[in-house]
Parts: C-alpha cells; sequence; structure tokens
C-alpha cells in the first residue's frame, strides 16, 4: 500500500483529499525535458495554477516560458512580481529572484518576486517556493520534485507534507540526477515516488479533481 493509499505520508501527517489551491514543480539537472513531459498531460482547462521553480542559466527563462507556450495546451509565461495566479496559467520563475506568494487585501494569491540571497545557494530556491506555499496554501498544495543535482527542495517539501499537502516525487528510473527526489524521499517528505510518465498523469489527475 502507497503512502497516499494509506492516507499517511512518513511524516504521519494526513494526506490531503480535496481539490488543490496550488501545483507547485521544483527542477533542477535533467529539468526542462521532465517539465515539458508533465505540461504536455495538462489539459487547457486545467484549474489550478502552477508555479515552476527550475535552476537555469540567467536570461534563459523567458524564452524557454515561451517555448513551453507554444507546446502546450495551457497558457505559459514567466513569473512577474505582484501577478495574480489565475487558473490554466503556468508560471516559470525567472532566474535571480526567489518566487514566494501572498494573499492580498482582497484574498487573492499573487506571486512575490524577492532578489535577497539569504540562506540560499540557489535563486530561485525551490525551498524557498516550496516553503511560501506551505505557509499560503497549506495543505492545498500540491509539490513536485524532478530530478536535479543536490538537495534543494527537499525541506521545502517537508514543509508542504507537514501542512497536510500531497507530494510528489520523481522516482529514480528516470530522474536525470536523483540527488534531489532522494533527499527529499530520504525525509520522508515524499508522498508519491513515480516515473515521470506515471508522475506526469497522476499531477494532471489529482489537478482535477474537486
Amino acid at each position: 500500500m502507497s503512502a497516499s493509499e494509506s492516507g499517511f505520508s512518513a511524516a504521519g501527517v494526513p494526506v490531503w483529499t480535496g481539490a488543490f489551491d496550488l501545483t507547485a514543480i521544483g527542477a533542477s539537472f535533467g529539468g526542462p525535458k521532465a517539465i515539458e513531459r508533465v505540461l504536455s498531460e495538462l489539459p487547457l482547462l486545467f484549474p489550478v495554477p502552477v508555479v515552476i521553480c527550475q535552476h537555469m542559466t540567467p536570461g534563459h527563462t523567458e524564452s524557454w516560458a515561451r517555448l513551453l507556450d507554444e507546446r502546450c495546451k495551457v497558457r505559459v509565461l514567466q513569473a512577474e512580481n505582484n501577478l495574480l495566479l489565475e487558473p490554466r496559467r503556468v508560471y516559470i520563475a525567472p532566474s535571480g529572484r526567489h518566487i514566494r506568494f501572498i494573499r492580498d487585501s482582497l484574498g487573492k494569491h499573487r506571486i512575490r518576486l524577492d532578489a535577497d540571497f539569504a540562506d540560499s545557494l540557489h535563486v530561485p530556491s525551490i525551498d524557498v517556493m516550496f516553503s511560501s506555499a506551505a505557509q499560503v496554501f497549506g495543505a492545498r498544495t500540491l509539490g513536485v520534485l524532478l530530478g536535479g543535482l543536490g538537495s534543494d527542495g527537499a525541506t521545502g517539501m517537508l514543509a508542504i507534507r507537514r501542512a497536510g499537502g500531497h507530494t510528489i516525487a520523481e522516482a529514480e528510473e528516470t530522474a536525470a540526477s536523483y540527488s534531489m527526489p532522494g533527499a527529499a524521499v530520504g525525509l520522508g517528505a515524499v508522498v508519491d515516488v513515480l516515473p515521470i510518465g506515471r508522475l506526469a498523469a497522476r499531477v494532471a489527475a489529482l489537478g482535477l479533481r474537486t
């Protein structure tokens, strides 16, 4: 029985079974190809905003967002400060800025981009994004960690899991590097560990859940 089937993850926190308000995806080495595979599964009317933090050379995220927008059914764009999070949209974190989330005075969720470099090897940092998602969206966060070197994203995944959210890591058999997903698994922060094909289908199915 998997963690999601039992209703609990290794962290001992019940797994959220309702609709999600945010899908947050983190990746590093080998990530662009895996991310495109995940986004290709999302239908045009995918109801949950998707935010992506991919470690990438500065100056390339905007052109990558345009490429994904051409290839995917959902709208893909580079994130901008104070941008409203909307359904049927995918937001790519720009290089050189941490991406966080805020709730405005009307209760709407927006993106906040910060140029701070505190406590972070990577800017943007997957841990920073995941931790902010856990704080703002709580259990209604779907966190996805794809392949990459190092451990960025592991503690952020644990924050999502402790908040009750659902977490998915890419399996070693398809990850370009299992270092990041493996670190999250080692912390007991992951509900599902899946190869990229099944992971993409799982994200689409969970996001469509009501």
